[in-house]
């Protein structure tokens, strides 16, 4: 065997790999108590010196998410086909009978009807397949079961695959370097240890470094990986429809995060003892609680017009309005306020779109948060149509959700006629509502002096993003998982033009 020089960090280094050999790098680096990155240098050395070998060991991590370990307690749809064996329970009784929250609820119905489980009969909802329905789920929750319990690994491929794009467990590689040596006790004895100079200085050079050993250079080794800066892929796609509604024509409108409820309810036309204006389904501010209404016109339009229709053809609500109501400051539980403070400057033809953080006591569950964001916008031209504003919808859901199965069903706002609900469906959940439009209704549009038609719609960006990008749990939009955000593609399928 040919003479080895070994400088002293190399030579401890290979010291320890023969006396534990063989021996993986982390508990390598703890025993040496050494900095991680001398070890790893010092073991690539000896590599390329063909005294040690050094093989990688991958092992699949699965695990459980959050809502991963509350399904320990039953998947939502297994709950649902335990209450239903025996009965049939109606759609509005469902949370109730079974303590399964509404979300959850939406979220059940659309998994066991896509797997033809289930039918809804006049409202009521059965089970179509007992026998299927028994077992249905089962592996599932036993995969859950175990992870729960302790295990690290699923193997069956199947349930990982489901489980995964549900968002209940998590897929990770543990990566592990073993380092062993190639050379015997006696060999290494052999060994000479010699101080090495990595830095070639004048004084260095003016000895004429006869007695000086360098440090080789290896071309081999891999330079650590650094993870550089990036947006989380949900703001991502936040700016880049931002910039496609920009790219259609659309003006940015914004407005204040704490509004008031003449904004918020009042100019849209929504009465002041409309169940959505309780002090339960709103985040009221404690302090001031009150702002100033200003513009007096505007405000008394909207005040005769929730008395008794004004001339807005309507015969209103027929109601004392109190401006002290009007005048409470609450956070914005929905973009439309900002539409309402855009109207009194609308001049057609305009096209107004807006990205706004909203806020709602809602219960959180896989479809529902208290924060969420919401575009929207209004569309004000004489020769516009309802047939207009449902090819715009379309658009949202095909183009920016990535949706491939749209639909439409009339539906009720204060301050739209008609209306419409946007639904589009979700790989997982089934159809799930984007949200609603409609042409504004007189006792809005009047008020601020417009007599043209005005389109009006609003829709939950967390819910395009999650049919975008098959997310089952609105939850997962502000993941703090390390690997998810690392590799997950940022772009949103949105691109500004070149």
């Amino acid at each position: 065997m040919a003479k080895i020089v070994l400088n002293p960090v190399n030579y401890e280094v290979l010291e320890r790999i023969i006396q534990d050999s063989p021996i993986d790098v982390p508990t390598l680096t703890n025993n040496l108590k050494m900095d991680r990155g001398r070890v790893e240098g010092a073991i690539a050395n000896l590599v390329d010196m063909g005294l040690i070998t050094r093989e990688i060991r991958s092992e699949i991590i699965h695990s459980l998410t959050k809502r991963g370990k509350e399904a320990n307690d039953g998947l939502v749809e297994r709950r649902l086909l335990d209450n239903l064996l025996d009965k049939s329970i109606h759609m509005k009784d469902l949370s109730e009978k079974t303590g399964i929250s509404k979300g959850d609820i939406t979220a059940g119905i659309g998994i066991l009807k896509k797997a033809g489980l289930i039918v809804i009969n006049r409202g009521n909802v059965e089970i179509s397949d007992r026998k299927k329905a028994s077992a249905y789920s089962l592996d599932l929750q036993e995969a859950i079961t175990s992870l729960f319990s302790g295990s690290t690994f699923i193997e069956d491929a199947s349930a990982i695959d489901r489980l995964k794009s549900r968002g209940l467990i998590e897929i990770s590689e543990n990566t592990t370097a073993i380092v062993k040596s190639k050379i015997s006790k006696k060999e290494f004895n052999s060994i000479q240890v010699k101080e090495e100079v990595t830095k070639l200085t004048p004084a260095l050079i003016q000895s004429g470094w006869q007695n000086v050993s360098f440090k080789p250079y290896s071309m081999k080794t891999k330079p650590r990986k650094i993870y550089a800066g990036r947006n989380h892929p949900y703001r991502q796609f936040l700016d880049h429809l931002r910039v496609k509604l920009v790219g259609l024509g659309f003006e940015e409108m914004k407005g204040p995060i704490v509004e008031q409820e003449f904004w918020n309810f009042d100019s849209l036309y929504a009465p002041q003892d409309h169940p959505a204006r309780e002090d339960t389904d709103i985040l009221l501010i404690k302090n001031p609680t009150h702002g100033k209404l200003l513009n007096k016109n505007y405000v008394n339009n909207v005040a005769k017009t929730h008395e008794n229709g004004w001339e807005t053809g309507s015969r209103g609500h027929g109601y004392k309005w109190d401006p002290e109501k009007a005048a409470r400051l609450l956070l914005r539980p929905q973009g439309t306020a900002i539409s309402a403070r855009t109207l009194p400057k609308l001049v057609a033809p305009a096209k107004y779109f807006s990205i706004a953080r909203c806020f709602r006591p809602d219960q959180i569950d896989a479809t529902h948060a208290v924060e969420f964001d919401q575009t929207e916008g209004i569309i004000c031209d004489p020769n516009i149509t309802f047939r207009d504003l449902l090819g715009i919808l379309k658009t949202f859901a095909t183009e920016v959700a990535g949706a491939s199965e749209v639909r439409f069903r009339p539906d009720f706002y204060p301050f739209t006629s008609p209306s419409v609900e946007l639904s589009a469906k979700h790989p997982v959940l089934g159809y799930i509502e984007f949200g609603g439009a409609g042409i504004l209704r007189p006792e809005v549009t009047k008020p601020f002096g417009i007599d043209y038609p005005v389109l009006a719609w609003g829709l939950g960006v967390g819910r395009l993003f999650m049919t975008k990008y098959e997310i089952s749990d609105i939850r997962e939009l502000f993941s703090q998982n390390i690997d998810y955000l690392r590799n997950e593609k940022v772009s949103s399928g949105i691109q500004p033009e070149e």
